[in-house]
């Protein structure tokens, strides 16, 4: 799986990969706020069963909100990784398509 810098995907990448490509669909923005507070606020609101949260693990605001948002995630839904989550929607990833949720 790759996930482009920034997100940035265009025709040449997805013809040029043959691995699927991975965006995600919810952007906490903790790059842009680096509050814990406002990342475990928009993840509270923003999750659902089949959502990719984009998070940045060069923040100590983001792990400072990890420690809270984590355990109240796993009491409602299974953590679980990209590929784990694509093969428990029965969704076969494909070489050059991009992936932001599982539906």
């Amino acid at each position: 799986l790759v996930r482009p810098p920034g997100g940035a995907v265009n025709d040449t990448v997805k013809s040029t990969l043959s691995q699927p490509l991975v965006l995600w669909s919810v952007d906490t923005r903790d790059w842009k706020t680096r509050n814990a507070q406002a990342t475990i606020d928009h993840i509270r609101k923003n999750a659902a069963p089949g959502q990719i949260i984009l998070m940045h693990d060069i923040y100590s605001t983001t792990a400072d909100a990890c420690d809270t948002i984590i355990p109240e995630l796993a009491k409602q839904y299974q953590l679980v990784t990209v590929s784990e989550l694509f093969e428990a929607y029965g969704i076969s990833m494909t070489g050059g398509k991009t992936y932001s949720q599982a539906e």
